[in-house]
């Protein structure tokens, strides 16, 4: 007995100062302490475990009950302080408002969860081991409302792992042998104890377990997101739909029990599509298909094909082209605009160079007329107006041609199949 007291007293001496006694907030706060050097890696498998299965604490009433009088107590003993410090200063209004009557605030019977590893300390874990007294004076006078605790003993090649939870009482929950430093191999264990002793009484959770690709999970046709962390449904059957792009739909029945994990591994069947041939109209062209580089030809053919699918092709000196594919196709023509299309100054210019172009060919056609009317009106037998017809003529017959050709070119470039 008297080696107890004079451990109790160390530990106030020693590790007050470390912490301060904080009233009841709204959170239920756990710490994870080791009382056994080595135990690092075991102590992120519990946290982990913990804040995955254990994000609230539903109460029961004899828990509920601890922490009100645990609230009421702290906040009776800070009252007692500010009145103490009233008096010392004579201060008569903060004592008579100190006086009335202590309204206590209502703690609710669900607490999120927050969960903080300790770092190991010879000292204080050689106290905590000391004894239950020990632990709960910790406890009493720390700033958490429950403790992981965390033991190791080694036996040979072999560990032995304990985990208890501290509350109101010394629950076990963990006590296996593993190879040192494989915590992760416990996982799943600790998960199942952690869930059934702090989840709620009538929820189970699901764990989805990924084979091939991501997916979107529907919920007795509500939609979920898979996140990292389980998702937790009321007990029960439940109609689960799991969806991803590209691949087919899967259905199942599940049945939820409370305080109970289910494990379920999704592989979902890629939608079989006709391959796609896809070709350029404009020379060749380097594609891409969801950002990954396909190759550069005038065509190019995707033998599995998955839609919605963003295809993409570059090609120099044109406009880059990019089409959101939707629907299975199995074949596509892309044309590229020139570059010039795509510049408003480029445009103008070329708009004025085809415009004084057509000038100059009606001009000369103006002049063919022209040396036709006068051969037959002034000087009808002299030879040079032939020389003159002919050379305006031709001239006029070229600019002709060129501006067609011009104009055809235009078309090509601005039609498109897509």
């Amino acid at each position: 007995m008297a080696r107890r007291s004079a451990l109790l007293t160390l530990l106030l001496v020693l590790l007050f100062p470390l912490f301060g006694v904080e009233k009841a907030g709204p959170s239920f706060r756990v710490g994870i302490v080791s009382l056994d050097a080595g135990l690092e890696g075991m102590a992120e498998v519990v946290a982990a475990s913990a804040k995955a299965y254990g994000p609230r604490i539903h109460l029961t009433d004899r828990q509920h009950q601890v922490l009100v009088e645990k609230q009421n107590l702290s906040l009776k003993k800070e009252r007692i302080e500010a009145l103490h410090a009233a008096y010392l200063k004579q201060d008569a209004a903060s004592v008579a408002q100190l006086q009335q009557e202590q309204v206590f605030e209502e703690i609710s019977r669900i607490l999120d969860c927050e969960y903080t590893v300790e770092p190991y300390q010879s000292e204080l874990a050689t106290l905590l081991r000391s004894g239950d007294d020990a632990l709960d004076w910790y406890l009493q006078h720390s700033q958490y409302n429950g403790l992981l605790i965390l033991q190791s003993q080694a036996m040979g090649e072999l560990n032995r792992i304990r985990v208890e939870f501290l509350f109101i009482e010394r629950m076990p929950l963990l006590d296996r042998l593993v190879q040192y430093g494989s915590y992760r191999n416990l996982s799943k264990e600790l998960d199942a104890q952690l869930f059934g002793l702090l989840g709620s009484p009538d929820q189970g959770a699901l764990c989805f377990e990924q084979a091939n690709t991501a997916f979107t999970v529907f919920v007795d046709g509500f939609e979920h997101a898979i996140p990292d962390n389980p998702l937790f449904l009321s007990s029960g059957e439940h109609e689960l739909v799991f969806a991803s792009p590209g691949y087919e739909d899967k259905r199942m029945t599940v049945t939820v029990e409370a305080k109970a994990i289910h494990y379920i591994s999704v592989s979902l069947t890629k939608i079989q599509h006709p391959a796609l041939q896809v070709s350029s109209q404009s020379g060749i062209a380097t594609w891409f298909a969801d950002g990954r580089l396909l190759g550069t030809g005038l065509s190019i053919s995707l033998l599995e094909p998955s839609y919605p699918m963003m295809l993409s092709a570059t090609k120099e000196g044109f406009e880059n082209r990019i089409l959101q594919l939707d629907t299975p196709l199995e074949t596509l023509q892309v044309s590229f605009n020139p570059e010039e299309f795509s510049n408003e100054v480029l445009v103008l210019d070329s708009q004025r160079d085809f415009y004084k172009r057509l000038r100059n060919t009606i001009l000369v056609f103006g002049a063919y007329v022209g040396c036709i009317a006068l051969s037959k009106t002034y000087q009808t037998g002299n030879p040079l107006w032939q020389v003159g017809m002919v050379a305006t003529s031709s001239l006029a017959l070229v600019g002709s041609v060129a501006l067609v050709m011009e104009l055809a070119s235009y078309a090509a470039q601005a039609g498109s199949h897509f």
